[in-house]
């Protein structure tokens, strides 16, 4: 199937994709977002919009909302999302060897994102085609980045930027969490119910550090 040629515009009801965002992190990530679909309708280089996150998913707690664009040509000139908004653009024709390859964050985005607006069925279409044949996250990938966090952990804690190095510190785990689920033939799923999916694997110690590292975040 080739995702170049949808012409036609459609989007979910005023309203109705407002709600395929459980949690809003704030009042201004939803502005914002608002200004994104109606820019979505007037540009026809927008292919699709996407919520995806935690900010989707039946969880407690979610700190920010990821939104994907995915564009033809040249990406579409957009304002400066608030910082509760972690904004990610790509081009059409980049989607699918990205997603042959095993990008993780494309590949949960398939999976567990929700269209908030796309052209002609672009995206539904893109996860009728790919959602049975997406690829693990390489667990080898995982752990390089725990590695790296640990190392900008240390730094920040010998800077003395406690807030700093214990959210690294959260991301380190979070990347070996992801590592030890992929080993096991598991899909990640959100941040907040990685501990509840590493005690289906038999990893209780993580699972623990996990939900600890968490707790601490949201006291």
């Amino acid at each position: 199937m080739s995702y170049q040629g949808l012409k036609s515009p459609s989007a979910q009801p005023a309203g109705r994709w407002e709600r395929a965002v459980i949690s809003w992190p704030d009042d201004a990530a939803l502005h914002w977002t608002r200004l994104l679909i109606e820019t979505a309708h007037r540009d026809s280089a927008v292919k699709a919009v996407v919520a995806t996150g935690s900010a989707v998913r039946d969880v407690e707690h979610s700190d920010d909302l990821d939104l994907v664009v995915v564009h033809r040509a040249a990406r579409p000139v957009l304002s400066r999302p608030p910082i509760s908004i972690d904004l990610r653009c790509f081009c059409q024709t980049d989607i699918v060897p990205k997603l042959t390859t095993g990008h993780s964050f494309l590949s949960w985005a398939v999976r567990f994102g929700r269209p908030l607006f796309e052209r002609n069925r672009w995206w539904s279409q893109l996860r009728a085609d790919w959602n049975a044949r997406l690829l693990l996250p390489p667990a080898t990938e995982s752990t390089e980045r725990a590695m790296r966090a640990e190392h900008h952990r240390d730094a920040l804690a010998e800077a003395g930027d406690d807030d700093a190095a214990a959210e690294m510190a959260l991301s380190a785990l979070t990347h070996h969490a992801r590592a030890a689920l992929s080993k096991a033939g598991v899909f990640p799923h959100s941040r907040p119910e990685l501990p509840g999916q590493l005690r289906q694997i038999g990893e209780h110690q993580l699972a623990e550090v996990v939900d600890r590292a968490l707790a601490c975040r949201y006291l």
